[in-house]
């Protein structure tokens, strides 16, 4: 990435965090029905089965009568206690004395006092985070907790049980909730520390003393087996099993009535029997008589269950933790520089790809921590920073892709103004020397044909500029079967590989020894090991052996074996490569390069499949099919008796000749597009490198190849480009397609220095360094075309300026070359037939013709079916 790129990329991640921080309010509402999704996927939890809720629904209200009066609850406490519950909680606060029952409030104080079980409910007129309790009133025991500590809720008007009540009971709690329906432990009141009614609850089911009640460093402990900690607003987070349902709940005249029926030896319809040692929670739960809360759960959840999940979660310490926001938005801003950075590092669509899956992984993400460990993070804020840097990373970049493009575009219209304006000066030269050449005069000839080799100098580099902007794309058929594809060899399907593919194919299943041919970096270990898979062996081992880099004592060890005390360091009996092979195939590697003596060796096995080990005694027998490759020219070496001739007719019953990659033109594209994909990255190749490519000789063939375009992929990624240019290639190849003249100026220089003659074409290619003749040809066909088409179709001055020479003869000789190349695009052009048809048609004639040429093909042909030009050749005169 660029310092301007990583600049970009943290400006956007940082102002998508600053838009999330301001839009903090409306994401808050979208949040919450986000966490609501999060509990239907995590589904419901079972509620721990100590705690039970007995509910005063509508129906009782009807039964018992409003207010309920104060003797049922009595009566509920001595069934409660009967049955050996061990803490019983009242979500009610009896703040006022009963006016129509006094004696009620008597009797149900008697009973809380001899259950000693009770914890009563008390509540706040509000709790807020600012010390404002008017001063300390009468101190009550119920609320002496010396080991908490800070305290940092502060209650106002603090709504109490009445005394007969609270003297009774063993503990008070307050029934306040937080705006989030969070839980304030404890409260700082007049009267003293006030814990939660579920926290009191918690303590008499635990049986822990005030005393040894600790709030420590944000951490509360209750005796030795309790421990949960408090976040710093002093308030806990309930993560809920799920609906009110998930807790064992009972109506509360049905639970009377069940333990009438247990008391008179009946069988209940509830298992009041199971009530023993568990947590009872009483409640009013009825419309316009009770408190509901929105939570993510239920849009309608009883406060009585608020608490009975505080319970729930300190029993099982799966308390709701929530990041804070500075975690939230340093979450969301490395989010946003992934997303942002993803654009601008990695190239389309793969960025936008990565983009999307980082979107995607966030919430995810999210959800796993809130399923496995009740870990709260916002997925809102976190979504719309990602989604607000990809965004922005997307405009940027296509505006500066934009930018680049014009800049291109500007700058490639430049060179193509200019490279027109110098070719328009040659063509006026070029005519001039027409006319001296017609006048005889040779004053000015020399001195024109050096101002237009310096044209043409200058046009060659403007050109390469020019190429060097354009992108290649490999012409594919209409069938796509242009690529060929076997066991790794890659090729054109109309190439010079095509009938030694199909030739692989038909010997593949025979076990006849096969030589295979061809210079280093051919792919004949390729070849060996496509013949042994579509062999009958192919389940079967393959060895090969490189016999070229072993001397013959240790190529003797490696290929037959050999046994224990051979020789120094044969420390025990080792299987040589044709036991190893036993039912396979052998590819004997480099086999020129062993001496006479082991030819001799080696025709044994290869006759009798027989071999003795090094140092051993015993012949031993091998079913082996050998395959022998090299790069030498063993006809040449039996003749100079350095290679064995009845080995090589041994070796040569089929022969594979590989040819050398500058006879494979048409399979540089196809074979430099199989190495990209294989180099893993987005790479494409200029006009100018691939033009450069297939000039080039290539001596160490696809090898050399394969080390030519791993070393431009790398500088073309150190340079953050896409596409590789000429600069990105070795020294070599650029040579060999540059110079003072370009290759088809080259040729026909030499071309017109041997007056088209017979052999001018094999003489220009040995003469440009060992060309390959159809090379120079197709360079003949595509200038001759090229000249034709830009003279308007008129013959005679395309021979002209072909020849650029007044000799009768010599553009004899190039105007029969050009009518036979216009007679052979003529052939397959039928009028009648549409365009299109006639453009596919065309396609078999660009065979082997440099991409630059292909076009005037098709303005040729289009010349034929619009009837500008005729087949017979005197209408294009």
């Amino acid at each position: 990435m660029t310092r301007r790129n990583l600049l970009v990329t943290i400006l956007i991640a940082f102002l998508s965090t600053l838009l999330a921080v301001i839009l903090h309010v409306p994401l808050s509402s979208v949040e919450n029905q986000v966490t609501a999704l999060k509990y239907q996927l995590r589904g419901a939890q079972q509620a721990d089965t100590n705690i039970v809720i007995v509910y005063i629904d509508n129906d009782a209200v009807k039964d018992l009568g409003w207010p309920v009066r104060r003797n049922f609850y009595a009566l509920m406490l001595k069934a409660l206690t009967e049955l050996q519950v061990r803490a019983i909680g009242i979500d009610v606060v009896f703040e006022e004395p009963s006016r129509e029952y006094p004696e009620y409030d008597e009797l149900f104080a008697a009973t809380v006092a001899n259950s000693h079980r009770v914890v009563l409910a008390s509540y706040f007129r509000s709790i807020s985070d600012v010390e404002g309790i008017g001063g300390r009133q009468q101190s009550d025991s119920a609320f002496a907790y010396p080991g908490v500590k800070d305290v940092s809720r502060y209650g106002q008007e603090m709504h109490r049980p009445l005394e007969i009540l609270r003297g009774g009971s063993v503990g008070v709690g307050h029934v306040n909730l937080g705006e989030n329906a969070d839980i304030p432990l404890f409260v700082q009141s007049s009267y003293g520390v006030v814990p939660s009614f579920g926290l009191e609850l918690l303590r008499v089911f635990k049986g822990v003393d005030r005393a040894d009640v600790l709030l420590e460093k944000g951490v509360i402990v209750m005796g030795s087996d309790t421990k949960f900690v408090v976040p710093s607003a002093g308030s806990v987070s309930l993560c809920y099993p799920g609906p009110i349902n998930t807790f064992r709940a009972y109506p509360f005249v049905e639970v009377l009535k069940s333990y009438d029926a247990v008391r008179l030896d009946r069988v209940p319809s509830l298992p009041v029997g199971s009530f023993k040692n568990k947590i009872i929670l009483i409640s009013v739960v009825a419309e316009g008589r009770s408190v509901f809360v929105s939570t993510p759960v239920a849009a309608r959840y009883p406060s009585i269950g608020l608490h009975a999940t505080f319970l729930d979660n300190a029993l099982h310490s799966r308390f709701l933790s929530q990041a804070g926001s500075m975690i939230i938005y340093l979450t969301g801003l490395f989010l946003g520089l992934c997303c942002g950075g993803a654009i601008l590092i990695i190239k389309s669509p793969a960025d936008k790809v990565v983009a999307l899956g980082l979107l995607i992984l966030a919430p995810v993400f999210s959800v796993i921590l809130f399923i496995s460990d009740a870990y709260l993070l916002p997925i809102t804020p976190l979504i719309v920073v990602g989604l607000g840097s990809t965004l922005s990373a997307v405009i940027y970049k296509q505006r500066q892709v934009g930018m680049e493009i014009g800049r291109l575009q500007e700058e490639k219209g430049s060179i193509v103004a200019r490279l027109k304006e110098k070719e328009g000066k040659v063509m006026q030269l070029e005519n001039e020397l027409l006319q001296l050449e017609a006048a005889k005069s040779a004053d000015r000839t020399a001195e024109l044909l050096e101002e237009i080799r310096k044209y043409k100098s200058e046009i060659h580099a403007l050109s390469s500029k020019a190429g060097d902007m354009e992108e290649f794309t490999v012409e594919q058929k209409d069938d796509g079967s242009t690529l060929g594809e076997f066991e790794g060899l890659v090729f054109d399907r109309a190439g010079a590989m095509k009938p030694v593919i199909e030739f692989i194919g038909k010997i593949a299943r025979s076990d006849a020894p096969v030589l295979i041919l061809g210079e280093s970096g051919t792919g004949k270990e390729l070849v060996a090991r496509a013949i042994h898979k579509h062999s009958g062996r192919s389940g079967r081992p393959f060895i090969a052996v490189n016999c070229g880099a072993l001397s013959e004592s240790l190529l003797e060890s490696e290929l037959f074996g050999h046994e224990k005390g051979a020789f120094t360091g044969a420390v025990k009996d080792r299987l040589g490569r044709f036991e190893l092979a036993d039912g396979g195939t052998i590819l004997l590697d480099e086999i020129g390069e062993v001496t006479e003596a082991f030819q001799l060796k080696l025709l044994r096995v290869l006759q009798e499949g027989e071999l003795e080990r090094v140092g051993g005694t015993k012949t031993l027998t091998v079913n082996v099919r050998v395959l022998a490759a090299t790069n030498k020219d063993l006809k040449e070496q039996v003749k100079l008796k350095r290679f064995r001739e009845d080995l090589f007719y041994r070796l040569n019953v089929l022969t594979v000749s590989l040819p050398p990659l500058r006879d494979r033109q048409e399979d540089i594209p196809l074979l430099v597009q199989h190495l990209l994909t294989r180099e893993g990255r987005e790479m494409s190749v200029s006009k100018n490198v691939m033009d450069a490519l297939q000039a080039y000789a290539w001596r160490g063939n696809i090898r050399e190849l394969e080390s030519v375009i791993k070393r431009a992929v790398l500088l073309a990624k150190a340079d953050q480009r896409a596409m590789m240019n000429l600069k990105d290639l070795t020294e070599e190849v650029i040579a060999a397609s540059q110079g003072a003249v370009a290759i088809e100026d080259q040729v026909l220089e030499s071309l017109r220095e041997k007056k088209f003659s017979r052999s001018s074409i094999s003489d220009t290619a040995e003469e440009l360094g060992g060309l390959n003749r159809g090379t120079v040809a197709e360079y003949l066909r595509g200038q001759c075309l090229k000249t034709f088409v830009e003279q308007g179709f008129k013959l005679e001055q395309a021979v002209q300026h072909i020849s650029l020479s007044a000799d009768a003869e010599m553009n004899n000789r190039v105007r029969k070359k050009l009518l036979e190349y216009l007679s052979n695009i003529s052939e397959g052009v039928n009028s009648s037939k549409p365009w299109d048809e006639v453009k596919a048609a065309l396609r078999p004639k660009t065979k082997n013709l440099p991409q630059r040429y292909h076009e005037y093909i098709e303005r040729v042909a289009d010349a034929y079916h619009q009837g500008i030009l005729k087949p017979d050749s005197s209408a294009q005169r």
